[in-house]
């Protein structure tokens, strides 16, 4: 394939594949491939990457392959991209062998695919075809599916028993699939390991006994630590799926706890921190962790996100050592809404925000002081310098941190004029509760705000609990209301604040929508508990809520921790709203 590069070469595209870095979200080479990709789908671009796929050295074909995977955007039938992966199939490197599998079940249509699956007697191509083959799509699946749990590949057994897992109890099949399972754990690659397929299909047909069940038997200590690891992992997908799972796996995790050191151990750690529910149950176990010098932090973390008060020493250490902990933050804040004395955390904050470069603001120390509001009011002077020494960098947090601590933040007052920046003036706002600068702002707006910008929203939400709307602002927030996507959310309270139960029947036809969608289900849950008993008519709709044995599928498809951690928060905040409905119902 002789295809022109540009005048300065192909370099910068080898050495993206070269790292590995092209596949990265936001790396300028794979938005430069992206865009000319998208522009014309077989140009040059995608020549140039077909020429890495059959002549680079092996990490390169695989990178060049798991971009091209990537880039397989609907519509995904893409014969020349198919071509050169089924051309890979006979590469002589596994890995460059299994990414072409994955890739031409995505370029290619079904029946493509399944030939290349039958063709071939490569166990790591049939594998990684038999992974991500759409079933559905295969005429007589079904029968297909029968005839390869007789396969010779354990792997292939065990992925065709768990396709055709039903309802109904099999114990052949479940049987099947765990006497394949050991064999199939290093064969197996994406999405998901032996142990969450195996719970995920269970799921599929609502099986939670049985999932819980085969998780326990898995991590019996007389097992091996990869299929032990499976069960824990089996365990967690459970959590995930039902949401009395928790309750149901998580004695069978603190036994573990008790083990001696072992990536078992580590794992079961894990899948009881992602879980807040199962976090609450283990508390002791968790606390008594807390000093371990290998899983001290991800128990403190966890601790602190159940709303423990003993986590407090302990995340205050790691935000001093400047832990990695990805929940850390969330665990202050937790802490910070159940009460959680503020000195020791602002402290800390404090102490991080006098040795930190002056250009540079510590955003996870500038959290844990937005977590605690007005009781962060002691770091003032420290936010004051912050203002007063920013020199190439807005000090946005710094004004934030100053707005949640409000009236006493009152001597940051003339500094933050010095600013005339949004962040300056709702800072301003929040301590001095005074709303000429608001109100001179939303007259400089039109009436109909439509898309006219995030701070206009912010600015009626603060009116309406500060004082009220005028008329004027009363048409500017119904614009916003009526504009139809997150905005309706997001001035929902305001409209509330500002015309009472004449909103409710409009309410009450809008925030029910928003309870799949994770970024405002609960927002929307909190207005509706503002509106007390003129939400009664929502009441069999959160009877079925709070009811469900699964968990909530949001509308971002996500089946993973943040999205198990999110229906707890929500299933809380509802059976609060249910109680309150069930008290004012019955007076």
């Amino acid at each position: 394939m002789n295809v022109p590069a540009p005048a300065d070469g192909w370099r910068w595209l080898e050495a993206g594949l070269r790292t590995g870095d092209v596949l990265n979200p936001g790396d300028d080479a794979r938005e430069h491939v992206v865009y000319f990709v998208r522009a014309d789908r077989d140009g040059l671009m995608t020549h140039r990457l077909l020429t890495f796929v059959a002549e680079g050295r092996a990490r390169i074909r695989r990178v060049a392959l798991e971009l091209l995977d990537q880039l397989c955007f609907p519509p995904s039938d893409w014969p020349l991209v198919a071509d050169a992966a089924e051309r890979a199939l006979d590469d002589v490197d596994p890995s460059v062998r299994l990414a072409a599998a994955r890739l031409l079940v995505k370029a290619a249509e079904p029946a493509r695919a399944m030939s290349a699956f039958n063709d071939s007697a490569d166990p790591i191509v049939r594998t990684a075809l038999m992974e991500v083959m759409p079933w559905q799509r295969i005429r007589r699946h079904r029968a297909i599916l029968e005839r390869l749990r007789t396969d010779p590949v354990a792997a292939i057994r065990f992925l065709a028993n768990i396709a055709l897992l039903g309802r109904d109890e099999s114990p052949v099949r479940d049987a099947a699939i765990r006497a394949d399972l050991e064999a199939s754990i290093a064969a197996l690659n994406t999405p998901g390991s032996a142990g969450q397929r195996w719970a995920w299909a269970l799921a599929g047909v609502d099986r939670e006994e049985d999932c819980c069940l085969f998780a326990e038997r898995l991590t019996d200590s007389a097992g091996s630590e990869s299929v032990r690891l499976e069960g824990v992992r089996m365990a967690a997908a459970a959590m995930c799926e039902w949401r009395a799972a928790p309750a149901r796996v998580t004695p069978m995790l603190i036994r573990i706890l008790q083990e001696e050191p072992s990536g078992v151990r580590a794992a079961a750690l894990d899948a009881l921190a992602a879980s807040v529910t199962a976090s609450r149950l283990a508390a002791d176990e968790l606390a008594a962790l807390a000093d371990d010098p290998h899983l001290g932090a991800t128990a403190a973390t966890a601790l602190g996100s159940a709303g423990d008060h003993r986590a407090m020493p302990h995340l205050v250490r790691l935000l001093l050592a400047d832990s990695d902990q990805p929940r850390l933050t969330e665990a202050f804040r937790v802490l910070a809404r159940a009460g959680a004395d503020p000195e020791a955390p602002v402290t800390a904050a404090r102490r991080i925000l006098a040795t930190h470069p002056h250009h540079s603001e510590p955003e996870r120390a500038m959290r844990v002081l937005a977590a605690f509001g007005p009781g962060a009011a002691a770091a003032v002077p420290e936010l004051i310098v912050r203002l007063q020494q920013a020199v190439n960098d807005t000090p946005d947090w710094a004004m934030c941190v100053l707005g949640r601590i409000g009236p006493a933040a009152a001597a940051a007052i003339p500094y933050l004029r010095e600013y005339p920046i949004q962040a300056a003036t709702h800072a301003l706002l929040e301590i001095t509760l005074d709303r000429a600068p608001a109100d001179r702002s939303l007259a400089n707006c039109p009436e109909r705000l439509l898309r006219h910008g995030r701070f206009a929203m912010d600015l009626l939400n603060w009116l309406a609990g500060n004082g009220g709307l005028t008329a004027r602002q009363h048409r500017q927030l119904r614009s916003l209301f009526e504009t139809p996507g997150s905005t309706r959310v997001a001035t929902a309270g305001a409209l509330w604040l500002h015309e009472g139960p004449a909103a409710a029947e409009e309410l009450l036809e809008v925030l029910p929508e928003y309870l799949s969608d994770d970024r405002y289900a609960l927002a929307a849950l909190r207005v509706l508990t503002a509106m007390g008993p003129h939400a009664g008519p929502i009441l069999d709709r959160l009877d079925r809520f709070v009811a469900a044995r699964q968990r909530t599928r949001f509308h971002s498809g996500a089946r993973d921790a943040a999205a198990m951690r999110m229906d707890e928060a929500l299933v809380t905040e509802a059976m609060a709203l249910r109680q309150r409905l069930g008290r004012i119902t019955t007076c």
